[in-house]
């Protein structure tokens, strides 16, 4: 819990720089870039954590990797989390300082979980059911899992909707399960 209040702190100086220089959108572009980084490569997370590579070590790689595609603000926000030892939470300072951007922005994240791909008519009509809710942009993300058999479970901040095949199998054998069956003769 501590990690995430620093995160929240972090990510709320690294956006209040960015809005004075007015390069808030630079910033989150290269938040996402960052954050796609760090999920690609298990190696540059190991490096962030790893106790047995020196500060200096550390701010010379990430300076050969980033220097030319980072602004100014962001790579200078790395550089200051290696000298106060916080580079290991570069990862969830990115996900704080995204969805700190969602706020900013009002936009709202909603993930689908589906069986097999959704098709267009379908991501639209979910997006008008959203869109009845928020007042505002709707980012979508969708998530394949075939233990669902069909239908979907949609989730937004602290909501969710099962709508799955899996759920209703699972209601439907509780139900049965808990009524004791006597036949008539």
């Amino acid at each position: 819990m501590a990690s995430n209040r620093v995160a929240s702190r972090y990510a709320k100086a690294l956006l209040g720089f960015a809005s004075e220089r007015n390069e808030l959108d630079l910033v989150e572009s290269e938040l996402h870039m960052i954050s796609s980084l760090v999920d690609a490569s298990r190696e540059f997370e190991l490096l962030l954590t790893s106790p047995i590579v020196k500060p200096n070590k550390k701010k010379a790689i990430l300076k050969a990797i980033f220097k030319d595609t980072l602004s100014e603000p962001t790579f200078g926000f790395i550089n200051i989390l290696v000298t106060k030892s916080r580079e290991a939470l570069l990862p969830i300072i990115v996900g704080e300082a995204l969805s700190q951007i969602r706020l900013i922005k009002n936009i709202k994240a909603v993930e689908v979980k589906t069986a097999t791909p959704l098709d267009e008519a379908s991501k639209s009509n979910i997006l008008a059911q959203v869109a009845k809710l928020h007042d505002g942009e709707v980012e979508l993300t969708e998530t394949l899992d075939a233990d669902l058999l069909g239908g979907f479970i949609l989730r937004m901040d602290d909501k969710q909707i099962d709508a799955s095949i899996k759920r209703q199998l699972s209601t439907l054998r509780r139900k049965l399960t808990e009524h004791d069956y006597e036949p008539e003769i």
